[in-house]
C-alpha cells in the first residue's frame, strides 16, 4: 500500500499537478488522524469494560459486608430487646426486693453492651475505585458512599456512648462496700436494697436503656432497613438487571 503511495506521489509531481498532490496529502492525514480517533475510541470502549468489570467486582465485595452486617445487627437488636424488657419492668416497679432473684439479668443491666462494627472492606475498595478511575459517577456507587458516611460515623459514635456510660456504671459499682459479695455471688443484704429498690439503680437503668435499647438501637435497625434495600440493589447491578443512566445513554447512540 505505501508503495502505491509513494508511485501516486511522484507521477502527481511529474506532472506538475501541485494543487492535487496537497490535497492528496491532506487526505492521508485525514485518514491517519481517523485511525488514531478510532484506535483511542477502541481503547477508551475498552477502559470502560474493565472499569465496569472492577466496579461489579467491588459491588460483590459490599454486598457480602452488608449481607454480614444485618445478621450482626439482628443479633445486637434482640440483645437489646432483651436490655428494654427488663429494663422497663425495673422502670415500672415490677422487679423489686421479692423477685430479684427471679430476674438474674437484672443486675447487670447497666454494665453490659454490645458494639456494632461494620464491614469496611467493600467500602474502602469503593472508596479507592473512585479515586483512581476515569468513568462517570454511578448512582449506586453514591447511594452507597452516602450510606457508609451517615451510619459509620452515627454507630462509632453510640458505641462509644453506650461503652463510656457502662463503664462509669462499673466504676461506681466498684467503689460499693457490697462490690465484691455481689462480684462472688454472696448474698448480701445490701445488694438486694440496691439492685432492688433504690431511685439510683433506676435512674441508671433508664439512662442506659435510653443510650442503648432505644437510641442506639434504633439507629441499628435504620442501618439494617437500608442495607438490605442496598443488597437489592447491588443484586440487580450484579446480575446487569438494573443498567446504569451512562449505559443506557451508549446503548441509544449505537442503535442510533
Amino acid at each position: 500500500m505505501s508503495k502505491v503511495f509513494r508511485k501516486s506521489r511522484k507521477d502527481m509531481m511529474k506532472k506538475n499537478r501541485v494543487r492535487k498532490y496537497i490535497l492528496y496529502a491532506i487526505g492521508e492525514i485525514i485518514l491517519v488522524v481517523i485511525g488514531i480517533l478510532i484506535a483511542l475510541q477502541i481503547n477508551n470502549w475498552n477502559d470502560k469494560r474493565i472499569q465496569k468489570s472492577q466496579l461489579k467486582s467491588v459491588f460483590k465485595v459490599v454486598k457480602e459486608d452488608l449481607k454480614t452486617d444485618t445478621l450482626m445487627v439482628s443479633q445486637i437488636v434482640q440483645f437489646y430487646d432483651t436490655i428494654n424488657k427488663y429494663s422497663i419492668k425495673i422502670m415500672m416497679d415490677e422487679i423489686t426486693t421479692k423477685n430479684l432473684d427471679s430476674c438474674k439479668i437484672c443486675p447487670s443491666l447497666v454494665t453490659v453492651y454490645r458494639p456494632m462494627t461494620t464491614q469496611k472492606k467493600g467500602y474502602k475498595l469503593l472508596q479507592n475505585f473512585s479515586d483512581n478511575n476515569t468513568i462517570k459517577p454511578d448512582s449506586l456507587a453514591t447511594n452507597i458512599t452516602q450510606f457508609y458516611a451517615i451510619f459509620n460515623d452515627l454507630i462509632t459514635n453510640n458505641n462509644d456512648l453506650v461503652k463510656k456510660e457502662v463503664l462509669e456504671n462499673l466504676d461506681y459499682f466498684k467503689k460499693q462496700p457490697w462490690f465484691l459479695n455481689w462480684m462472688q455471688g454472696i448474698k448480701d443484704p445490701r445488694v438486694l436494697d440496691y439492685f432492688g429498690s433504690s431511685a439510683d439503680f433506676k435512674n441508671r437503668v433508664a439512662a442506659h436503656n435510653i443510650l442503648a435499647a432505644q437510641n442506639h438501637q434504633r439507629v441499628l435497625k435504620i442501618y439494617k432497613e437500608q442495607a438490605i434495600q442496598l443488597i437489592a440493589a447491588l443484586d440487580e447491578r450484579i446480575e446487569n438487571k438494573d443498567k446504569t443512566k451512562e449505559e443506557e445513554e451508549e446503548e441509544e447512540s449505537v442503535e442510533n
